[in-house]
């Protein structure tokens, strides 16, 4: 019997860096009671090279009613012509040939930018002598100020939401129809949230995903972190924000109910305005039909130019 595969990819599109270089989450369903091994590869579209994305472990083994995530890379040689491409996942299994069981994803794009040549300065004198020059004005300005109490730097920016709060304005979406929900959970098994409430989203399929919305007072390069909770019913998932991908997959199961600590999600850069943040259900560790996640607190905090690595 051929397994009919299902395969999600974790947003619309890659985030390239200034290299030209990204990474995306693809997700591979197997609804069938038993176990199977799947092949997951890369179709590039027009104009790109299947060389270009790696795809970490594409063969996996994949349990009845259960999933796998596939993290694939793509790295974009420099000289390519800068405009969008596209690409899709797609997967079969191992023991039969690839047009009998292969099952693929929606198209996912990627802007690919044009990268400006590092140009050597033709008179590598004068950046000496300019460094000359600075390391001069810094010692006055160390002899002039080493007595005296040091200005306090610049704080960052800061924007702490908790998550419940965004529950009324909260937008869910269940493509295979599965009818998830999200709703502000108490106290609950021993765990105390923030403001004593959690953002409790109960998803019951692959893809399922719940989008919050959170205004940003600036143009700038922002660390998104969150406080998350797990559980023994508690799914795998991704973030994206406008439809971008940040960070990994977190793994919700746990033995028990667990509050997290704050943890860094990724750095994204980001306008002023709302900004659409999405979590994407993308598999289980478990066997339980609940595709359940916790948020108990949202956080974007300005990143210096030094630290946007």
């Amino acid at each position: 019997m051929t397994t009919e595969w299902a395969v999600v990819a974790a947003a619309e599109q890659f985030t390239l860096d200034a290299r030209n270089t990204g990474e995306l989450t693809f997700t591979v369903s197997n609804p069938g009671v038993a176990p199977d091994t799947v092949v997951f590869d890369v179709a590039p579209g027009e104009g790109s090279q299947r060389s270009w994305f790696t795809v970490t472990e594409p063969q996996r083994v994949v349990p009845g009613q259960g999933s796998v995530s596939f993290l694939v890379r793509l790295v974009v040689p420099a000289g390519t012509a800068p405009r969008r491409y596209d690409m899709t996942g797609f997967a079969y299994s191992a023991n039969t040939a690839p047009e009998e069981s292969s099952r693929s994803s929606g198209r996912v794009t990627y802007e690919v930018r044009a990268v400006t040549p590092t140009r050597r300065s033709p008179w590598p004198w004068v950046a000496a002598a300019a460094a000359l020059v600075l390391l001069a004005s810094a010692v006055v300005v160390f002899l002039v100020t080493r007595d005296g109490d040091p200005a306090p730097p610049g704080e960052p920016r800061v924007v702490t939401v908790e998550a419940e709060d965004l529950v009324d304005g909260a937008m869910v979406l269940s493509p295979r129809g599965a009818a998830a929900t999200v709703v502000r959970q108490p106290n609950c098994c021993g765990v105390v949230w923030s403001q004593d409430t959690q953002l409790f989203f109960q998803g019951r399929a692959i893809g399922d995903q719940v989008t919050v919305t959170v205004t940003l007072p600036a143009d700038a390069t922002w660390r998104f972190a969150t406080v998350r909770t797990t559980s023994f019913d508690y799914a795998n998932t991704v973030f994206t924000i406008d439809g971008v991908q940040v960070g990994g997959v977190f793994l919700g199961f746990s033995p028990t109910v667990v509050r997290t600590d704050w943890l860094d999600v990724g750095t994204i850069r980001l306008g002023p305005g709302p900004h659409r943040i999405t979590l994407v259900v993308v598999g289980k560790t478990q066997d339980t039909d609940r595709y359940f996640a916790g948020i108990d607190a949202i956080r974007f905090t300005e990143v210096a130019p030094a630290d946007t690595r």
